[in-house]
Parts: structure tokens; C-alpha cells; sequence
């Protein structure tokens, strides 16, 4: 159980070991959830209080609003994770990250390539999901 504490989380979680495996698990969930044809899906891989930034567009906050905005399917998803640290109720995520975006029947459409710094946050129903995320364009050298 958690419980707030001003501007402390405290976890009964405490001492628990981190497991790296279960972002992995987390992320191929995800992944699977980004070439979902419905789109709506991957927002239960977000917290209810999730942020995503992303260059060019107002941040969305919350679930609701990520679900409302969240409308352009994903295809040739790859995420390759750089590092990963964590405890037993946090986790962050550097991360390589590209897909395809406007395929269809006439387009092949265009790869997207991206670097994102994922935090991800164990919830009490011990899932990971996804509480911040940032993408900035993956330029090559």
C-alpha cells in the first residue's frame, strides 16, 4: 500500500529488490500495445497521472487526455533499452525508439526515429506503468 506524505510517497514495498526483467516484460507489453490497431489500448501501460512530452506538441497529462489524443496507430515498432536503473517502485528507462507512422494501402509511410527517458512507477496492483515519458528526435551524429 502506499500512502502520501506531503511531497514523499511512502511504499510497504520497501526493501523489495528491483527487477530489471520486469520493465522488459512492461516494455514488450507495450510495444505490443503501440501496434495494437486499437489505438485506446496502450494507455493502460500510463499511470492516471502520466505525462508525455514530445518536441512540438503541449504535453498531455493524465490518462483521459492521453486517451482523447491518442489516435494515430504505430507499425515495425522497435525500443531498444541503453540503461536502465530502478528501485522496487521506480524505474527509469534511456531508451532507443523508432517506428513506422501513415502507412496504408498507398504509403509505405515514414520511420520515426526517437530517444526517450521513460519513468516508470510500480502501482499498488503490481503493475508497471508508465508515469513520465520524453521524446526528443534520435539525430545521427
Amino acid at each position: 500500500m502506499t500512502r502520501l506524505c506531503g511531497e514523499a510517497v511512502l511504499s510497504d514495498n520497501v526493501g523489495m529488490p528491483f527487477d530489471p526483467e520486469e520493465i522488459r516484460s512492461a516494455e514488450r507489453h507495450l510495444v505490443a500495445l503501440l501496434e495494437d490497431p486499437d489505438t485506446g489500448k496502450r494507455v493502460t501501460s500510463y499511470t492516471e497521472d502520466a505525462v508525455f512530452m514530445m518536441p512540438g506538441e503541449p504535453p498531455i497529462e493524465g490518462r483521459e487526455q492521453m486517451r482523447r489524443r491518442t489516435k494515430t496507430r504505430l507499425y515495425s515498432v522497435s525500443f531498444t533499452p541503453l540503461t536502465t536503473e530502478g528501485d522496487e517502485r521506480l524505474a527509469s528507462v534511456y531508451a532507443r525508439f523508432s517506428c513506422v507512422v501513415g502507412k496504408s494501402e498507398t504509403s509505405e509511410g515514414q520511420t520515426v526515429a526517437l530517444r526517450i527517458l521513460m519513468v516508470w512507477r510500480k502501482e499498488d496492483d503490481g503493475v508497471w506503468r508508465i508515469s513520465r515519458e520524453f521524446l526528443i528526435p534520435d539525430i545521427p551524429r
